[in-house]
C-alpha cells in the first residue's frame, strides 16, 4: 500500500533569464516560501482547525475505556470511513463503510501523486469527514495543538468523556513497518502510560485481523509515546502548520439534501483543478500520456498498489450506488460505467504485472486508462445532474 495522500497547492514561480545563478537562489527562496504558505492555508481551509485549549481540558480518572463502540477493521484502504462508520454507530446510526465513502467522497475520484507517475485512488479524509458528518447527524471538531502534554490530556479528557477520538496518523511508526504510510485510526481508551486504539485496517504486518466486533471490545494498547510519533509523523508528512492533531463527533441534525454530495464526487470524479497536481479523470489521462510517451522506460513498481485500490474501489462503487439508489436508470447508468472502469483498470493491472515490454502494451495499457478515465468523466457529469 504504497500509495501517499500528499496533495495540493504549488502556484508556479517563473524565474527570468537574467544572472542565472543569483536567481536562481532567489528563486528557490521564494518558491520555498510560496509552497509553506499555499500549504498552510490549504490545510488551515480545508481541516477548519480549533485551537486545543487548557481552559477547557478537565479531570480524568486514571484509566478508561469505552464500551459503546463497534470495531470496524477491513483489508481495503478504508481507514476514515471505518473511523466514521464507528463513531456513526455509537450515535445510533448503523451505516456501512460504503455509506460513509460515498458521503466522503473518499474513494471517489483520483489524484495525481507530486514527483511520481502513480495516481492514487483516494479523497482527502479530512476534507471528507467535514462533508460526511452533516448526514450522519454528526458534528465534527478538529483541534491542533504543539503542546505535547495538552494533547495527551485531551486525548485522556475526551475519552472519559464518551467520544471516540480520531487521530490521522503515520501507521508505518505506530507498528515499525517500513515506509510512511498515512492512516486513520480510533482512540477508544487509555491508561497511565498508553491508549487503546481499533485499527481500522489490517494488513498482514498489523496486529489485527479484519472483522466487526460488537461494542466493548477491548483495543490494541500502543505506549502513549508511540502514538504521538505516529501523530507527529503525520503531522510532518504533511507539513501541517502545528504537531497535533485529535478529531471529534457531536451529536447534530441529520442533513437530507444529498445535493451537495452528488456534486462534489461528480467533481472529484471528473477533475478540474486549477493549479496542483491533476485530479480525477484528468490524472488518469495523464498518467495514459506518460505510460504512450515514455513505454518500456516507465517504472510501474509505484503503479500497481493504487492500481489494485482503484478496480476494488470502482467495483465498491458500483455496488453501493446501484443498491442505495436502486431503479434510478440514471444511477444504474452510473454503475454500468463504474464496472467499466474497474474492468479497465483490472486490465492495466494484470498487463503490468511483469513491467511494460514494448511500446505496443504501453499503447494498450494507455487506451485502458482512457476508457477507464472516460467512464468516470461520465459518471462525474451523472453526479453533477444530479447535484443541481
Amino acid at each position: 500500500m504504497d500509495w501517499d495522500r500528499r496533495r495540493k497547492w504549488v502556484r508556479g514561480v517563473a524565474i527570468s533569464s537574467a544572472p542565472l545563478g543569483l536567481l536562481l537562489v532567489a528563486g528557490l527562496v521564494t518558491w520555498r516560501m510560496l509552497t509553506a504558505h499555499f500549504v498552510r492555508r490549504y490545510h488551515r481551509e480545508t481541516c477548519d482547525p480549533i485551537e486545543l485549549s487548557g481552559a477547557g481540558i478537565g479531570d480524568y480518572p486514571a484509566s478508561y475505556h469505552l464500551t459503546d463502540v463497534p470495531w470496524i477493521a477491513t483489508e481495503e484502504w478504508t481507514c476514515s470511513a471505518n473511523s466514521l462508520a464507528m463513531v456513526a454507530a455509537q450515535n445510533g446510526m448503523d451505516v456501512s463503510t460504503a455509506h460513509c465513502n460515498f458521503r466522503m467522497g473518499f474513494t471517489y475520484g483520483a489524484s495525481a501523486v507530486p514527483g511520481s507517475n502513480a495516481v492514487q485512488f483516494f479523497g482527502e479524509p479530512e476534507a471528507g469527514l467535514r462533508a460526511a458528518a452533516p448526514y450522519l447527524g454528526l458534528e465534527r471538531r478538529y483541534y491542533v495543538t504543539d503542546d505535547e502534554t495538552l494533547y495527551v490530556d485531551a486525548l485522556r479528557y475526551y475519552v472519559s468523556r464518551g467520544y471516540p477520538v480520531r487521530l490521522g496518523l503515520d501507521v508505518a511508526v505506530l507498528y515499525d513497518v517500513g515506509e510512511a504510510l498515512p492512516h486513520s485510526d480510533l482512540v477508544v481508551g487509555y491508561d497511565a502510560a498508553r491508549f487503546a486504539i481499533y485499527e481500522t485496517v489490517c494488513l498482514p504486518d498489523f496486529p489485527c485481523e479484519p472483522r466487526y466486533l460488537p461494542p466493548g471490545a477491548e483495543g490494541l494498547w500502543v505506549a502513549e509515546e508511540k502514538v504521538l510519533a505516529a501523530v507527529l509523523s503525520q503531522a510532518r508528512l504533511f507539513s501541517y502548520p502545528w504537531r497535533y492533531s485529535l478529531t471529534i463527533f457531536d451529536a447534530a441534525p441529520v442533513a437530507s439534501d444529498l445535493g451537495p454530495i452528488w456534486t462534489r464526487n461528480g467533481n472529484l470524479l471528473i477533475g478540474g483543478a486549477d493549479y496542483g497536481p491533476a485530479q480525477g479523470a484528468d490524472a488518469i489521462e495523464g498518467l495514459a500520456d506518460s505510460i504512450d510517451r515514455r513505454g518500456p522506460r516507465i517504472d510501474v513498481s509505484k503503479l500497481l498498489p493504487p492500481l489494485g485500490a482503484a478496480v476494488w474501489n470502482r467495483a465498491d462503487n458500483a455496488a453501493y450506488v446501484s443498491e442505495a439508489f436502486e431503479g434510478q436508470p440514471d444511477i444504474e447508468r452510473a454503475a454500468a460505467l463504474f464496472e467499466r472502469a474497474a474492468d479497465d483498470y483490472r486490465a492495466v493491472l494484470t498487463a503490468l504485472d511483469d513491467g511494460i515490454a514494448d511500446q505496443a502494451e504501453a499503447g494498450y495499457v494507455a487506451q485502458h486508462l482512457r476508457s477507464a478515465a472516460g467512464a468516470e468523466r461520465e459518471i462525474g457529469d451523472i453526479f453533477i445532474a444530479r447535484g443541481h
